[in-house]
Formats: C-alpha cells, structure tokens, sequence
C-alpha cells in the first residue's frame, strides 16, 4: 500500500516535470514554434510595423558582392575624394551618391561624403542655393539611414574610409584646396553622354589622372579631388547581377520615415481589407500605386512630361485593367490635379489614398514636420509594397521604384525579365511595375540605376 502511494506521488509531479521540459526543450529547439507562439501576444499593429522593417520587399541585404569588388580594388593612401551636393529629389540624389562612392572605390580614394541640398518647400523648382561657392547642404542622414550605411560600409568594404564632412578634416590644410573635375576630364569615354562606356578602364584612368594632377613622388601631402555632379552614370549590370542587387541598397531610408511607411501600409491595409503582410515580399491583388508627376519643376524639366490629361488616362487604364479597388497616389502633383484625379477614379469605383489619409494623429504630426522631399520617403517605402506600381518613364523615382521592385521578380527564379525600352509610349513592364512615357532617356536609366 505505501509503495502504491509513493508510486502515484512520483506520477503526480514527474508528469507535470516531464511536459514542463518537453515544453522547454521544443522551444527552445524550434525557433519557428516560439516566434509563432509569442506572435500571438502581440498587438497587431506593431506586429505589422515590426514585420515591415525587418522584412524588405526584396530580401535580406547581402553585402557579399560588394566585399568582393572592394578586395579587388588598388587602395591608395593620402588620395581623399569628395562629389558636390545635388540638388533634388530621392531618385537623383541616391543615384547621385552611389555614383559618388562607386568611383570613389576605383580611386581608391578615401570619401569625403557628400550632401543633399534642400529645394524649396513653397516652390520645389527652385533648387539653386543663394551662392556661387561650394556648399555641402544637409548631411545624408537628411534621406538615409545612417547606421545602417556605415555599418554596411564598414563591413563589406572597409578599405573605403569615410569622412562625414571636410569640416572633419580640418587638421589636414592641404585637402583645403581641391582639384574639381568630371569623368571627361579623366579621360573617360561617355556615351549618349553620360554612360561610362568602359568601366573596366576607369580605375586606370582615374589613377592615371590623379598622379598626373599628383605626382606619387612629389606628393608630399594628402590631395583631395571632387567629382562634378553626375546622376546617371555608372552601367550597373557591369559589377554583376548580385552587386546591382545590392549596391544602392546601403542607402536605405532612414528609420523615421520608414516606421511613418509602415504605420500608413498597416492603415490602408485595414481599411480596404488588402491581406497584406510585409514578410511575403509583394501581393499583385492588393493596391495599385501611382506616381502622378505634374508638379511645378516638371514644367520646364528635360526630359519633359506628359500632360496631366495624358498620365491620369494611362494610370486609370492600368488601374481598372489591373482590377484594382485602390489607388495610393504618391507626392508629385498640383492640388488641383490631385483633386481631378481622385474625381475621375471615383467614376470607375476606384478609392484614391494619400499617406496623409491613412496616418494616426501622432504619424501625421511627425509627417508635417518632414520637407516636401522627405515625405516622398514614405512614399517610397508604401509604393514598394504595392501590389502594382505605374508611374512615367521621365521621373526617376519611378524608375528607381521599378527597378528596385524588379529585384522581387528576379529572386522569383526567373533569369529574364519582361521589361521593354522602346520608342512606344510604354518604356518598360514587367509584372510588377509599368512606366509610361516618351523620353530618349528611358534606356540610360534603366542601365543606371542602382535600385
């Protein structure tokens, strides 16, 4: 009888014992199984947050290739170059950058990093600063995550030291004067007179140019070189497929305006019921996104824009052929456009949002604080997550957005992609994004932006 009770004692507590390891042990052991679990806790919306900045739409950042070419490169001590601060939007001023720091890697040369001029607020066509010396304008976090930047630099490519400004330099008198110059004056050869026509020859060129400019036996002090603005002048697909992939992508956006991107995905979600989750990379039956450009700096711009008449016939067309329930209308036209356009969707049963219509009172207040061009960031980031993207061929934010997202359809396995670069009216579609228009430049921004 005792023994009986001891027995149903040892029952009684090693049952509970066991499960309770069992328990710990399969945790513990499947990642999978706890995150799911603990998911559930979770309120819904900082899930969502949670899930858009840590998934991006085309995969985890692999810094890899990027390592690769920067052990390939001749590193030359006492060589700094700097680039001068464009002026513009997003598109251009990432493209601007990255061709900055990818010549700066054939220099060799550590990088002075250069600025974003800010354009002006009440008329964003004004972008010429009061004064005809250099000025470096806002530092880069101003668009771009920083951390996020150097910490990608610092890992894949170290040999490239970087130097936030020349005010950082100021130990250094000889780097005081600068030797400014394009890629011309380097002796490299441009077509459709931008284009780098052989990249394989533009690391010798440019050490060829400096020890001309700075005799290596002579040079008894570090020189400094800047680079003339250039927007759109490296082929990408030169470095390889993982580079292109990659490469711009260490000139995130910066977090605020990101979190800003997600709180206003997550509304729109909801409102609308679109089945969105940010981990599953792009939905094409979710929302169509629209980049409307009529704004006041297109009027006298090269290449110039189609009229509103012709965008708004084009984007509503692809809308209703697309079966979409939902336009987001990025920044980049007139009120009075906005307000014609919102009017003729509703005529083919089509809600039109702007982020502003989908953000909480404390987003929106956060958003009212941004420039005109940092709020095309969040735009940015919600028009990456649409299920289609349309836009014109003449914007290059339209184009980076294409590019950017063709990356999701090259990482479906497929080794071609249905983009065309013609003369017609559309320049180029694929199953996620088509860019209408008429411009000669299309082709040279295909080939050189780094998304």
């Amino acid at each position: 009888m005792l023994a009986s009770s001891q027995a149903s004692h040892l029952v009684k507590f090693a049952l509970p014992a066991l499960i309770l390891v069992w328990t710990f042990h399969y945790f513990t052991t499947s990642a999978t199984a706890y995150t799911t679990v603990l998911r559930k806790f979770k309120d819904e919306r900082e899930l969502f947050v949670s899930d858009f900045l840590e998934h991006e739409v085309d995969g985890a950042f692999d810094g890899s290739s990027i390592a690769e070419l920067c052990s390939r490169k001749q590193w030359t001590p006492g060589v700094f170059l700097s680039c001068e601060s464009p002026p513009a939007g997003l598109a251009n001023v990432k493209n601007a950058h990255l061709n900055c720091i990818r010549i700066a890697m054939e220099m060799g040369a550590e990088l002075i990093l250069p600025g974003i001029i800010k354009r002006d607020d009440r008329n964003i066509a004004w972008t010429n600063p009061k004064t005809k010396a250099a000025i470096h304008g806002e530092d880069m976090d101003y668009f771009f995550d920083m951390d996020h930047f150097n910490s990608s630099l610092s890992t894949y490519c170290p040999q490239l030291r970087l130097h936030r400004s020349i005010n950082d330099l100021w130990e250094i008198p000889s780097l005081l004067q600068a030797t400014k110059f394009s890629l011309t004056d380097a002796n490299i050869t441009l077509v459709n007179t931008t284009i780098v026509a052989d990249p394989s020859s533009v690391q010798s060129k440019l050490k060829t140019f400096v020890n001309t400019k700075s005799p290596p036996h002579l040079r008894k002090n570090p020189v400094h070189f800047t680079l003339k603005l250039s927007y759109w002048a490296w082929p990408t697909q030169s470095d390889g497929v993982a580079f292109a992939r990659h490469f711009g992508r260490i000139l995130r956006i910066r977090p605020d305006a990101r979190r800003i991107a997600a709180s206003a995905l997550f509304n729109l979600h909801k409102r609308f019921q679109l089945g969105i989750d940010p981990r599953l990379g792009l939905q094409n039956d979710s929302f169509v996104g629209v980049h409307l450009r009529t704004e006041a700096d297109t009027v006298h711009s090269r290449p110039k824009f189609p009229t509103y008449e012709e965008q708004a016939a084009y984007y509503l067309d692809y809308a209703v052929q697309s079966k979409a329930s939902v336009i987001y209308l990025a920044t980049g036209a007139s009120g009075e456009n906005i307000t014609s356009f919102i009017d003729r969707a509703r005529d083919f049963n089509i809600a039109v949002v702007q982020k502003q219509d989908v953000l909480d009172h404390a987003d929106a207040t956060v958003l009212d604080r941004f420039t005109y061009d940092q709020k095309a960031l969040v735009d940015y980031e919600v028009m990456l997550r649409a299920g289609r993207v349309t836009g014109t061929s003449e914007s290059p934010f339209a184009w980076n957005l294409a590019m950017r997202r063709r990356n999701v359809y090259l990482m479906d396995g497929v080794s071609t992609v249905e983009g065309t670069t013609t003369g017609t009216f559309t320049q180029w579609r694929d199953r996620y994004s088509t860019l209408f228009g008429r411009t000669e430049d299309s082709p040279g921004m295909q080939r050189t932006i780094w998304p």
